[in-house]
């Protein structure tokens, strides 16, 4: 059951990255970066996998009080709620006076960028372009 919250909060958290990301970016973040973001969401679970035992479960424990959170301050955990509150919740964690928030949030965006732009289909266009 952890386990599945866990997931839960790192599949809702890419997609609420991903997405943010692609829509500031408008037309010009093209079809190859949109939804869905399920390859983006195995990627970043993928690379918790791998981490080191002693990095592992601090970054689990981080992310599920990221969830956590959420349910204190907006009523319903992070992954059950509805895109405006989850990007108000994100920003809180971005903007936070605590450096280990933010750096909780930086970690998720750099995985999240790094598959949206590693996408199979997007590495090929880069690649008959050049």
């Amino acid at each position: 059951m952890f386990q599945h919250f866990f997931q839960s909060t790192v599949s809702a958290l890419c997609y609420e990255i991903a997405g943010e990301h692609c829509a500031s970016h408008g037309e010009a973040a093209g079809e190859e970066l949109a939804a869905p973001y399920n390859d983006v969401a195995r990627f970043v679970l993928r690379q918790h996998r791998h981490m080191p035992q002693i990095l592992g479960p601090v970054v689990k424990t981080a992310t599920v009080l990221f969830a956590m959170t959420a349910l204190a301050r907006q009523g319903a955990c992070f992954h059950r709620l509805p895109p405006p509150r989850r990007r108000a919740h994100v920003a809180l964690w971005t903007i936070s006076r605590l450096g280990p928030c933010r750096d909780l949030m930086k970690f998720y965006s750099s995985l999240v960028i790094l598959a949206l732009y590693s996408r199979p289909h997007l590495a090929q266009a880069v690649g008959q372009a050049e």
